[in-house]
Protein backbone atom coordinates (compact mmCIF):
# COMPACT_ATOMS: atom_id res chain seq x y z
CA UNK A 1 0.00 0.00 0.00
CA UNK A 2 2.73 2.18 1.02
CA UNK A 3 4.64 1.52 -2.17
CA UNK A 4 1.42 2.40 -4.33
CA UNK A 5 1.22 5.33 -2.64
CA UNK A 6 4.81 6.53 -3.21
CA UNK A 7 4.72 5.57 -7.24
CA UNK A 8 1.46 7.92 -7.42
CA UNK A 9 3.23 10.75 -5.35
CA UNK A 10 6.62 10.36 -8.00
CA UNK A 11 4.32 10.11 -10.90
CA UNK A 12 2.25 13.43 -10.03
CA UNK A 13 5.51 14.88 -8.86
CA UNK A 14 6.98 13.87 -12.12
CA UNK A 15 3.88 14.92 -14.10
CA UNK A 16 3.96 18.90 -12.49
CA UNK A 17 7.78 18.86 -12.85
CA UNK A 18 7.03 17.93 -16.98
CA UNK A 19 4.23 20.44 -17.16
CA UNK A 20 6.39 23.08 -15.78
CA UNK A 21 9.27 22.83 -18.08
CA UNK A 22 6.66 22.25 -20.92
CA UNK A 23 5.22 25.62 -20.25
CA UNK A 24 8.55 27.63 -19.84
CA UNK A 25 9.74 26.24 -23.01
CA UNK A 26 6.10 26.87 -25.00
CA UNK A 27 6.14 30.40 -23.61
CA UNK A 28 9.35 31.54 -24.93
CA UNK A 29 9.92 31.68 -29.10
CA UNK A 30 13.29 32.13 -30.35
CA UNK A 31 13.61 34.04 -33.65
CA UNK A 32 16.81 33.88 -35.61
CA UNK A 33 16.30 37.03 -38.44
CA UNK A 34 18.93 38.35 -40.81
CA UNK A 35 19.39 41.78 -39.44
CA UNK A 36 18.58 43.94 -36.35
CA UNK A 37 16.88 46.28 -35.90
CA UNK A 38 18.53 49.28 -36.95
CA UNK A 39 16.20 52.22 -34.46
CA UNK A 40 13.73 52.31 -31.76
CA UNK A 41 12.46 55.09 -33.04
CA UNK A 42 9.42 54.73 -35.26
CA UNK A 43 10.04 57.80 -37.29
CA UNK A 44 13.57 57.49 -38.04
CA UNK A 45 13.89 54.95 -40.58
CA UNK A 46 11.26 53.34 -42.64
CA UNK A 47 12.55 50.03 -43.37
CA UNK A 48 11.03 46.77 -43.18
CA UNK A 49 13.11 44.55 -40.51
CA UNK A 50 13.33 47.93 -38.13
CA UNK A 51 9.35 48.43 -38.48
CA UNK A 52 8.85 44.60 -37.94
CA UNK A 53 10.08 45.06 -34.72
CA UNK A 54 8.74 48.19 -34.17
CA UNK A 55 5.44 46.62 -34.36
CA UNK A 56 5.42 44.81 -31.74
CA UNK A 57 6.29 47.68 -29.05
CA UNK A 58 4.08 50.43 -30.39
CA UNK A 59 0.99 50.68 -32.14
CA UNK A 60 -0.60 52.98 -34.42
CA UNK A 61 -4.28 53.94 -34.85
CA UNK A 62 -5.48 50.99 -37.26
CA UNK A 63 -3.39 48.17 -38.09
CA UNK A 64 -3.39 45.62 -41.17
CA UNK A 65 -4.29 42.31 -40.63
CA UNK A 66 -2.76 39.14 -42.27
CA UNK A 67 -4.85 39.83 -45.44
CA UNK A 68 -4.11 43.43 -45.49
CA UNK A 69 -7.51 44.10 -44.28
CA UNK A 70 -7.64 47.48 -42.29
CA UNK A 71 -8.21 47.02 -38.56
CA UNK A 72 -9.22 48.63 -34.96
CA UNK A 73 -5.90 49.65 -33.19
CA UNK A 74 -5.70 52.35 -30.65
CA UNK A 75 -8.71 53.91 -32.46
CA UNK A 76 -11.43 51.45 -31.89
CA UNK A 77 -13.30 53.28 -34.53
CA UNK A 78 -13.52 56.33 -37.08
CA UNK A 79 -15.71 57.78 -39.43
CA UNK A 80 -15.69 60.28 -42.21
CA UNK A 81 -17.25 64.09 -41.01
CA UNK A 82 -17.28 65.31 -44.39
CA UNK A 83 -14.80 65.57 -47.60
CA UNK A 84 -11.59 66.66 -45.56
CA UNK A 85 -12.05 65.61 -41.91
CA UNK A 86 -11.72 62.06 -40.03
CA UNK A 87 -12.41 61.78 -36.66
CA UNK A 88 -10.81 59.10 -34.59
CA UNK A 89 -12.31 57.63 -31.18
CA UNK A 90 -9.39 56.40 -29.16
CA UNK A 91 -9.19 53.32 -27.15
CA UNK A 92 -9.83 53.75 -23.41
CA UNK A 93 -7.80 52.37 -20.41
CA UNK A 94 -4.36 51.70 -22.47
CA UNK A 95 -1.32 52.34 -20.54
CA UNK A 96 2.47 52.58 -22.03
CA UNK A 97 5.41 50.80 -21.19
CA UNK A 98 6.61 53.40 -18.61
CA UNK A 99 2.75 53.81 -17.12
CA UNK A 100 1.37 56.70 -18.48
CA UNK A 101 -1.69 57.58 -19.95
CA UNK A 102 -2.79 56.66 -23.61
CA UNK A 103 -4.85 59.21 -24.73
CA UNK A 104 -5.45 62.32 -28.04
CA UNK A 105 -2.47 64.55 -27.32
CA UNK A 106 -0.10 61.56 -27.75
CA UNK A 107 -1.90 60.75 -31.22
CA UNK A 108 -1.53 65.07 -31.70
CA UNK A 109 1.83 64.67 -31.18
CA UNK A 110 3.05 61.06 -32.79
CA UNK A 111 1.48 62.53 -35.99
CA UNK A 112 3.05 65.88 -35.91
CA UNK A 113 6.63 65.04 -34.86
CA UNK A 114 6.44 62.36 -38.09
CA UNK A 115 5.16 65.66 -40.10
CA UNK A 116 7.79 68.13 -39.06
CA UNK A 117 10.91 66.27 -37.47
CA UNK A 118 13.65 67.19 -40.23
CA UNK A 119 14.98 63.97 -39.88
CA UNK A 120 11.68 62.02 -40.06
CA UNK A 121 11.55 59.08 -42.43
CA UNK A 122 7.04 58.85 -42.46
CA UNK A 123 6.77 62.63 -43.59
CA UNK A 124 4.83 61.05 -47.02
CA UNK A 125 2.29 59.26 -44.64
CA UNK A 126 0.78 62.46 -43.07
CA UNK A 127 2.15 64.58 -45.96
CA UNK A 128 -1.68 65.68 -46.92
CA UNK A 129 -2.17 65.91 -42.87
CA UNK A 130 -3.44 70.11 -42.40
CA UNK A 131 -4.19 69.89 -39.03
CA UNK A 132 -4.95 68.04 -36.06
CA UNK A 133 -7.70 68.36 -33.66
CA UNK A 134 -8.06 66.92 -29.99
CA UNK A 135 -11.81 67.07 -29.57
CA UNK A 136 -11.72 65.48 -25.93
CA UNK A 137 -9.31 63.30 -24.19
CA UNK A 138 -9.91 60.17 -26.83
CA UNK A 139 -11.46 61.82 -29.57
CA UNK A 140 -9.34 63.09 -32.23
CA UNK A 141 -10.26 65.12 -35.63
CA UNK A 142 -8.18 64.73 -38.87
CA UNK A 143 -8.39 67.32 -41.86
CA UNK A 144 -6.59 66.90 -44.61
CA UNK A 145 -5.50 69.53 -47.59
CA UNK A 146 -8.23 67.63 -49.95
CA UNK A 147 -10.35 64.54 -49.82
CA UNK A 148 -8.06 61.59 -49.15
CA UNK A 149 -9.91 58.17 -48.93
CA UNK A 150 -6.38 56.22 -48.02
CA UNK A 151 -6.13 58.53 -44.57
CA UNK A 152 -6.83 55.74 -42.51
CA UNK A 153 -4.59 53.26 -44.08
CA UNK A 154 -1.57 56.25 -44.11
CA UNK A 155 -2.20 57.20 -40.33
CA UNK A 156 -1.57 53.89 -39.38
CA UNK A 157 2.09 53.62 -40.64
CA UNK A 158 2.35 56.58 -37.56
CA UNK A 159 3.54 54.50 -34.49
CA UNK A 160 2.03 56.43 -31.40
CA UNK A 161 4.59 57.42 -28.48
CA UNK A 162 3.98 58.86 -25.48
CA UNK A 163 4.12 62.39 -25.74
CA UNK A 164 6.05 63.05 -22.12
CA UNK A 165 8.48 60.69 -22.94
CA UNK A 166 9.79 61.74 -26.28
CA UNK A 167 9.66 65.40 -24.67
CA UNK A 168 11.99 64.54 -21.94
CA UNK A 169 14.56 62.89 -23.70
CA UNK A 170 16.57 63.40 -26.63
CA UNK A 171 16.60 61.66 -30.31
CA UNK A 172 19.76 59.60 -29.18
CA UNK A 173 18.36 58.01 -26.16
CA UNK A 174 15.04 57.07 -28.17
CA UNK A 175 16.86 55.23 -30.47
CA UNK A 176 17.83 53.06 -28.02
CA UNK A 177 15.43 52.92 -25.69
CA UNK A 178 11.09 52.13 -26.97
CA UNK A 179 8.27 52.98 -24.59
CA UNK A 180 5.10 52.35 -26.81
CA UNK A 181 1.79 51.13 -26.17
CA UNK A 182 2.31 47.28 -27.63
CA UNK A 183 1.70 44.03 -26.44
CA UNK A 184 5.44 43.39 -25.96
CA UNK A 185 8.26 45.45 -24.34
CA UNK A 186 12.18 45.30 -24.81
CA UNK A 187 13.81 43.70 -21.54
CA UNK A 188 17.47 44.00 -23.00
CA UNK A 189 18.95 44.60 -26.28
CA UNK A 190 22.82 43.78 -27.39
CA UNK A 191 22.65 45.35 -30.46
CA UNK A 192 23.68 42.61 -33.57
CA UNK A 193 23.70 40.04 -30.37
CA UNK A 194 20.25 39.41 -29.22
CA UNK A 195 17.10 41.65 -28.24
CA UNK A 196 14.35 40.13 -25.76
CA UNK A 197 10.77 40.80 -25.57
CA UNK A 198 8.53 39.99 -23.11
CA UNK A 199 4.81 40.43 -22.80
CA UNK A 200 3.68 43.59 -21.40
CA UNK A 201 1.70 42.42 -18.04
CA UNK A 202 -0.87 45.69 -18.75
CA UNK A 203 -1.49 45.38 -22.08
CA UNK A 204 -4.73 46.81 -23.20
CA UNK A 205 -5.88 43.78 -25.83
CA UNK A 206 -5.75 40.32 -26.01
CA UNK A 207 -3.11 38.83 -24.03
CA UNK A 208 -0.33 36.69 -26.60
CA UNK A 209 0.26 33.44 -26.07
CA UNK A 210 4.31 33.65 -26.32
CA UNK A 211 5.62 35.74 -23.26
CA UNK A 212 8.64 36.19 -24.06
CA UNK A 213 10.62 36.81 -27.47
CA UNK A 214 14.44 36.15 -28.17
CA UNK A 215 15.33 37.58 -31.74
CA UNK A 216 18.94 37.14 -32.88
CA UNK A 217 20.34 38.89 -35.88
CA UNK A 218 22.27 36.31 -37.59
CA UNK A 219 23.07 37.99 -40.92
CA UNK A 220 25.32 35.05 -42.49
CA UNK A 221 22.58 32.47 -43.84
CA UNK A 222 24.84 29.70 -43.56
CA UNK A 223 25.11 30.23 -39.59
CA UNK A 224 21.43 31.11 -39.15
CA UNK A 225 20.54 27.74 -41.33
CA UNK A 226 22.76 25.96 -38.78
CA UNK A 227 21.64 27.65 -35.70
CA UNK A 228 18.14 26.21 -36.56
CA UNK A 229 19.13 23.08 -37.72
CA UNK A 230 20.77 22.34 -34.35
CA UNK A 231 17.78 23.33 -32.34
CA UNK A 232 18.92 26.84 -31.40
CA UNK A 233 15.62 28.77 -32.59
CA UNK A 234 12.19 28.00 -33.02
CA UNK A 235 11.94 30.33 -36.63
CA UNK A 236 13.87 30.74 -38.94
CA UNK A 237 13.53 34.30 -41.48
CA UNK A 238 14.89 34.66 -45.02
CA UNK A 239 15.59 30.93 -45.46
CA UNK A 240 18.13 30.52 -48.31
CA UNK A 241 16.60 29.54 -51.16
CA UNK A 242 19.52 27.02 -51.42
CA UNK A 243 19.19 25.21 -48.66
CA UNK A 244 15.22 24.31 -48.73
CA UNK A 245 15.41 21.10 -49.94
CA UNK A 246 18.22 20.36 -47.08
CA UNK A 247 15.15 21.71 -44.08
CA UNK A 248 12.07 20.26 -45.64
CA UNK A 249 14.93 16.51 -45.03
CA UNK A 250 15.38 17.90 -41.75
CA UNK A 251 12.90 15.96 -38.78
CA UNK A 252 11.22 18.14 -36.79
CA UNK A 253 11.00 20.88 -38.64
CA UNK A 254 8.98 22.23 -41.86
CA UNK A 255 9.56 24.84 -44.03
CA UNK A 256 6.74 27.32 -44.94
CA UNK A 257 6.28 29.39 -48.30
CA UNK A 258 4.36 32.75 -49.05
CA UNK A 259 4.40 34.59 -51.87
CA UNK A 260 5.61 38.34 -50.86
CA UNK A 261 4.55 41.87 -51.53
CA UNK A 262 8.39 43.31 -52.17
CA UNK A 263 9.60 44.20 -55.67
CA UNK A 264 13.40 43.67 -56.52
CA UNK A 265 13.63 45.96 -59.48
CA UNK A 266 16.15 48.31 -61.26
CA UNK A 267 16.58 52.02 -60.59
CA UNK A 268 18.34 54.38 -63.55
CA UNK A 269 18.96 58.16 -63.64
CA UNK A 270 16.46 59.11 -65.98
CA UNK A 271 17.55 62.86 -66.70
CA UNK A 272 21.44 62.46 -67.08
CA UNK A 273 23.72 59.70 -68.39
CA UNK A 274 22.67 57.15 -71.34
CA UNK A 275 19.53 56.27 -69.01
CA UNK A 276 18.64 59.47 -69.74
CA UNK A 277 17.26 57.64 -73.22
CA UNK A 278 14.03 55.66 -73.56
CA UNK A 279 15.41 53.53 -76.31
CA UNK A 280 18.17 52.64 -74.05
CA UNK A 281 16.08 51.68 -70.80
CA UNK A 282 14.14 49.85 -73.25
CA UNK A 283 16.90 48.38 -74.12
CA UNK A 284 18.39 47.08 -70.75
CA UNK A 285 14.69 46.20 -70.00
CA UNK A 286 14.46 43.15 -73.03
CA UNK A 287 17.70 42.38 -72.20
CA UNK A 288 17.41 40.78 -68.76
CA UNK A 289 16.51 37.09 -68.74
CA UNK A 290 14.67 37.39 -65.61
CA UNK A 291 13.10 33.46 -66.29
CA UNK A 292 16.54 32.66 -65.85
CA UNK A 293 16.66 35.24 -62.08
CA UNK A 294 14.12 33.26 -61.06
CA UNK A 295 15.40 29.74 -62.02
CA UNK A 296 18.73 29.49 -61.60
CA UNK A 297 19.98 32.26 -58.83
CA UNK A 298 16.51 31.88 -57.05
CA UNK A 299 15.97 28.58 -57.29
CA UNK A 300 12.50 28.67 -58.39
CA UNK A 301 11.32 30.64 -55.46
CA UNK A 302 10.55 34.27 -56.52
CA UNK A 303 7.57 35.51 -58.97
CA UNK A 304 8.59 37.08 -62.50
CA UNK A 305 6.98 40.85 -62.07
CA UNK A 306 5.73 43.26 -65.11
CA UNK A 307 4.94 45.98 -62.88
CA UNK A 308 5.23 48.06 -59.68
CA UNK A 309 3.11 45.10 -57.18
CA UNK A 310 1.71 42.54 -58.13
CA UNK A 311 -2.17 41.51 -58.22
CA UNK A 312 -2.78 41.55 -54.58
CA UNK A 313 -2.51 45.38 -54.45
CA UNK A 314 -5.02 47.66 -55.08
CA UNK A 315 -4.26 49.51 -58.60
CA UNK A 316 -2.79 46.28 -60.17
CA UNK A 317 -3.04 46.85 -63.74
CA UNK A 318 -3.85 43.38 -65.25
CA UNK A 319 -3.20 44.40 -68.76
CA UNK A 320 1.07 45.21 -68.05
CA UNK A 321 2.99 42.42 -68.98
CA UNK A 322 6.29 42.39 -68.41
CA UNK A 323 8.30 43.21 -72.27
CA UNK A 324 9.76 40.08 -73.47
CA UNK A 325 14.10 38.54 -72.99
CA UNK A 326 14.90 39.84 -76.55
CA UNK A 327 18.63 40.27 -76.45
CA UNK A 328 18.49 41.01 -80.68
CA UNK A 329 15.85 43.75 -80.07
CA UNK A 330 18.26 45.47 -77.29
CA UNK A 331 21.09 45.98 -79.69
CA UNK A 332 18.91 47.46 -81.91
CA UNK A 333 17.41 49.81 -79.00
CA UNK A 334 20.99 50.63 -78.06
CA UNK A 335 22.19 51.27 -81.60
CA UNK A 336 19.12 53.86 -82.71
CA UNK A 337 20.10 55.35 -79.21
CA UNK A 338 23.55 55.93 -80.32
CA UNK A 339 25.33 53.24 -78.32
CA UNK A 340 25.84 50.55 -81.40
CA UNK A 341 28.67 50.02 -79.47
CA UNK A 342 27.35 49.67 -75.47
CA UNK A 343 28.43 51.62 -72.81
CA UNK A 344 29.83 51.52 -69.18
CA UNK A 345 28.10 52.26 -66.06
CA UNK A 346 28.47 51.38 -62.62
CA UNK A 347 25.81 49.02 -61.45
CA UNK A 348 25.02 49.46 -57.12
CA UNK A 349 23.98 46.91 -55.15
CA UNK A 350 23.65 45.69 -51.57
CA UNK A 351 24.93 42.28 -50.59
CA UNK A 352 22.92 41.48 -47.80
CA UNK A 353 19.73 43.02 -47.46
CA UNK A 354 17.43 41.28 -50.15
CA UNK A 355 17.17 37.47 -50.64
CA UNK A 356 20.34 36.87 -53.06
CA UNK A 357 21.03 40.51 -54.17
CA UNK A 358 24.63 40.48 -54.60
CA UNK A 359 23.68 37.11 -57.11
CA UNK A 360 20.72 38.69 -58.82
CA UNK A 361 23.38 42.07 -59.65
CA UNK A 362 25.76 39.45 -60.74
CA UNK A 363 23.19 38.01 -63.35
CA UNK A 364 22.31 41.55 -64.57
CA UNK A 365 25.78 42.45 -64.79
CA UNK A 366 26.80 39.12 -66.73
CA UNK A 367 23.17 39.53 -69.23
CA UNK A 368 23.96 43.32 -69.79
CA UNK A 369 27.20 42.28 -71.19
CA UNK A 370 26.10 40.38 -73.62
CA UNK A 371 24.62 42.92 -75.62
CA UNK A 372 27.94 45.33 -75.22
CA UNK A 373 26.81 47.18 -72.11
CA UNK A 374 29.41 46.84 -69.66
CA UNK A 375 28.68 46.91 -65.87
CA UNK A 376 31.24 47.72 -62.63
CA UNK A 377 29.49 46.36 -60.67
CA UNK A 378 29.81 48.07 -56.98
CA UNK A 379 28.42 45.58 -54.32
CA UNK A 380 28.80 46.67 -50.82
CA UNK A 381 26.63 45.75 -47.48
CA UNK A 382 23.11 47.63 -46.85
CA UNK A 383 24.37 50.20 -45.25
CA UNK A 384 26.74 51.44 -47.63
CA UNK A 385 24.63 50.82 -50.44
CA UNK A 386 21.65 52.89 -48.99
CA UNK A 387 23.68 55.65 -48.07
CA UNK A 388 24.62 56.00 -51.68
CA UNK A 389 21.45 55.38 -53.48
CA UNK A 390 19.58 57.30 -50.80
CA UNK A 391 22.12 60.70 -51.55
CA UNK A 392 20.94 60.06 -55.56
CA UNK A 393 25.04 58.86 -56.03
CA UNK A 394 23.86 56.59 -58.47
CA UNK A 395 23.03 56.14 -61.99
CA UNK A 396 22.21 52.16 -61.52
CA UNK A 397 21.22 50.63 -59.00
CA UNK A 398 19.10 47.24 -57.16
CA UNK A 399 16.67 48.31 -54.56
CA UNK A 400 13.68 46.13 -53.03
CA UNK A 401 9.90 47.63 -52.21
CA UNK A 402 7.37 46.33 -50.25
CA UNK A 403 3.35 48.45 -50.60
CA UNK A 404 2.43 47.29 -47.09
CA UNK A 405 -0.14 49.85 -47.09
CA UNK A 406 -1.90 47.04 -49.71
CA UNK A 407 -2.42 49.86 -51.74
CA UNK A 408 -0.26 51.08 -54.94
CA UNK A 409 -0.61 54.68 -54.00
CA UNK A 410 2.14 54.14 -51.73
CA UNK A 411 4.62 53.41 -54.68
CA UNK A 412 3.18 55.86 -57.08
CA UNK A 413 3.21 58.27 -54.29
CA UNK A 414 6.53 57.72 -53.21
CA UNK A 415 8.40 56.18 -56.74
CA UNK A 416 6.96 57.52 -59.57
CA UNK A 417 6.13 61.23 -58.54
CA UNK A 418 8.38 63.66 -59.31
CA UNK A 419 10.36 64.46 -56.41
CA UNK A 420 8.81 67.66 -54.71
CA UNK A 421 7.34 68.43 -51.33
CA UNK A 422 5.79 65.08 -50.05
CA UNK A 423 5.96 62.85 -53.33
CA UNK A 424 8.74 61.21 -54.74
CA UNK A 425 11.09 60.44 -51.34
CA UNK A 426 12.62 57.38 -52.89
CA UNK A 427 12.46 58.50 -56.59
CA UNK A 428 16.17 58.28 -56.64
CA UNK A 429 16.02 58.25 -60.54
CA UNK A 430 14.49 61.43 -60.58
CA UNK A 431 11.67 59.88 -62.98
CA UNK A 432 9.02 63.42 -63.98
CA UNK A 433 6.07 63.13 -65.77
CA UNK A 434 3.90 65.68 -65.21
CA UNK A 435 0.83 63.70 -66.61
CA UNK A 436 1.74 61.09 -64.03
CA UNK A 437 1.83 63.50 -61.60
CA UNK A 438 -1.23 64.70 -61.92
CA UNK A 439 -2.81 61.10 -62.25
CA UNK A 440 -1.19 60.51 -58.95
CA UNK A 441 -2.36 63.16 -57.30
CA UNK A 442 -5.98 63.01 -58.47
CA UNK A 443 -5.72 59.34 -57.37
CA UNK A 444 -5.13 60.75 -53.96
CA UNK A 445 -8.20 62.49 -53.99
CA UNK A 446 -10.80 60.47 -55.64
CA UNK A 447 -13.32 58.54 -53.22
CA UNK A 448 -14.71 56.11 -55.79
CA UNK A 449 -12.78 52.99 -55.88
CA UNK A 450 -13.49 52.27 -58.94
CA UNK A 451 -12.63 55.10 -60.58
CA UNK A 452 -9.64 55.69 -58.37
CA UNK A 453 -8.36 52.22 -59.50
CA UNK A 454 -8.48 52.83 -63.21
CA UNK A 455 -6.74 56.41 -62.71
CA UNK A 456 -3.76 54.03 -60.68
CA UNK A 457 -3.71 51.98 -63.41
CA UNK A 458 -3.45 54.51 -65.81
CA UNK A 459 0.16 55.22 -63.88
CA UNK A 460 1.17 52.43 -63.57
CA UNK A 461 0.41 51.72 -67.12
CA UNK A 462 2.64 55.06 -68.66
CA UNK A 463 4.82 54.55 -66.18
CA UNK A 464 6.24 51.13 -67.37
CA UNK A 465 5.85 52.03 -71.12
CA UNK A 466 8.71 55.08 -70.11
CA UNK A 467 10.37 52.03 -68.00
CA UNK A 468 11.15 54.42 -64.95
CA UNK A 469 11.73 51.53 -63.20
CA UNK A 470 12.98 47.79 -64.14
CA UNK A 471 10.81 45.07 -62.56
CA UNK A 472 12.66 41.97 -61.75
CA UNK A 473 10.75 40.00 -59.68
CA UNK A 474 8.42 39.76 -56.50
CA UNK A 475 10.32 37.65 -53.50
CA UNK A 476 8.87 34.56 -52.46
CA UNK A 477 8.98 34.33 -48.34
CA UNK A 478 10.57 31.48 -47.18
CA UNK A 479 10.39 30.54 -43.66
CA UNK A 480 12.05 27.00 -41.15
CA UNK A 481 10.15 26.20 -38.43
CA UNK A 482 10.06 23.70 -35.96
CA UNK A 483 7.04 21.65 -36.20
CA UNK A 484 4.78 22.66 -33.52
CA UNK A 485 5.06 26.44 -34.43
CA UNK A 486 1.38 28.06 -34.92
CA UNK A 487 1.82 31.11 -37.25
CA UNK A 488 0.57 32.25 -40.18
CA UNK A 489 3.74 34.83 -42.04
CA UNK A 490 1.71 38.11 -43.37
CA UNK A 491 2.57 38.98 -47.15
CA UNK A 492 3.99 42.61 -45.60
CA UNK A 493 6.86 40.44 -44.07
CA UNK A 494 6.28 42.11 -40.87
CA UNK A 495 6.66 39.61 -37.55
CA UNK A 496 4.31 40.07 -35.42
CA UNK A 497 5.29 37.75 -32.52
CA UNK A 498 1.07 37.68 -30.88
CA UNK A 499 0.15 36.36 -33.68
CA UNK A 500 2.55 33.56 -32.92
CA UNK A 501 1.63 30.53 -30.78
CA UNK A 502 2.61 26.28 -29.73
CA UNK A 503 1.18 23.40 -30.99
CA UNK A 504 0.55 21.29 -27.42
Amino acid sequence: MKKTRLFGLILVTMTFVLLINFTIVAETMTIATPSDALTLDPIMLSETPTISVQMNIFEGLVHLDENMDIQPGLASSWEVEDDTTWVFHLQKGVKFHNGDDFDAEDVKFSIERAKNHPKSQFKSPVGQVESIEIIDDYTIAIKTNFPYPILPRKIGRILICSKDYVEANSDQHLQNNAVGTGPYQVSSWEKDEEMVLTAYEDYWGEKPEVDKAILKPISNPATRVSSFLSGEVDILMDLPVQDVERVEEAKGVKVVTRPGLRLIFLGVNTQEGPFSKLKVRQAVYHAINEDAIVEHVMNGHAYKAGQFYPDTIFGYNPDVKRVPYDPEKAKQLLAEAGYPDGFTIQFDSSNDRYMNDGQIAQAVAIQLARVGINVELNVQTKSAHFDKVLSRNTDFYLLGWTNSLGDGIQFLDGLLHTPEDSYGRFNLGNYSNQEVDKLIEEAAMTLDEEKRSKIMQEAVRIGIEEVAYLPLHYQQQLYGMKENIKWTPRPDKYVKISTMGFDN
